[in-house]
């Protein structure tokens, strides 16, 4: 059984986050909640012929919300800066994070987008 809440939840942050921190060569980033991520990841992302996709550990979204957040992030990171270092967690990365989660958290919201240098 999963949590409606945080699946609800996590919708809306997608929808921000593709508003607020989109690829720069055009695809889109989806997410999916799945059950058969191999035994050694909490998530991952990889790439499609148009876009990118996050999996996340439905284990994860529905038994740990508070980690999701982060998770998220983490792999919406890796598809911001896929072109760039694909797996590595670089500089490139790293700003990438910091921004995804400045968007999760509330810091960064759709009224910042005129003034946001990031």
């Amino acid at each position: 059984r999963h949590s409606t809440a945080t699946r609800k939840s996590l919708h809306n942050v997608v929808r921000l986050l593709s508003l607020l921190a989109a690829p720069e060569d055009g695809r889109k980033i989806k997410v999916r909640v799945v059950r058969n991520l191999p035994k050694d990841r909490l998530g991952d992302c990889g790439q499609g012929k148009d876009h990118y996709l996050v999996r996340l550990s439905a284990e994860i979204v529905d038994g740990q919300p508070d980690a999701v957040w982060m998770l998220l992030a983490h792999e919406w990171a890796h598809a911001l800066v896929w072109e760039n270092c694909t797996h590595s967690h670089g500089e490139a990365w790293g700003m990438a994070l910091a921004r995804a989660w400045r968007i999760i958290s509330g810091e960064l919201s759709p009224g910042d987008l005129s003034n946001d240098m990031a």
